[in-house]
């Protein structure tokens, strides 16, 4: 496991109306999601309404962000271009602890947010496995990343 050598310019997300309040709490380091005022489920995709009850009140609260491996994959070559000085990188589908039902994708990375050049296998990545939110400077955008959380019970080195 190492941090990318070269920090490839990744392609960039773009915000819309229904994404810029998340992307602008990322600015300030702050995980955010929607939770429905009416029904108090949590929304992830961001949406203009409630899918459950279809209330208009769907507003952005933080998150701590700390989660679990729900899913995850390594990308490895052939890859587009930008993504070449990285591979192998681990993509993680997340589930929130404290946001029960939202799962956001994010990359695998080290203690200081550097993305890992790593098939996961030497972090011991598991499903289930604990992870601690990160922020991951990609260009002009800051992302939430994800760092594998050793289980409380296990040897430090």
């Amino acid at each position: 496991m190492t941090a990318s050598a070269s920090e490839a310019p990744f392609p960039l997300p773009v915000a819309d109306a229904d994404t810029q309040p998340f992307w602008d709490a990322t600015v300030q380091r702050r995980l955010v999601a929607q939770h429905c005022a009416a029904c108090g489920k949590w929304i992830w995709q961001p949406k203009p309404v409630c899918p459950r009850c279809h209330a208009l009140d769907v507003p952005w609260e933080e998150v701590h962000g700390d989660g679990t491996v729900a899913s995850w994959t390594v990308i490895r070559p052939p890859v587009l271009p930008a993504f070449q000085p990285s591979v192998p990188f681990v993509i993680m589908l997340v589930a929130l602890d404290d946001a029960p039902g939202v799962r956001m994708v994010g990359q695998l990375v080290d203690e200081q947010g550097a993305l890992l050049v790593t098939d996961g296998v030497a972090e011991g990545l598991a499903m289930g496995a604990s992870l601690g939110l990160r922020w991951r400077e990609q260009g002009e955008v800051i992302l939430p990343a994800w760092q594998l959380v050793p289980p409380a019970d296990a040897p430090r080195s």
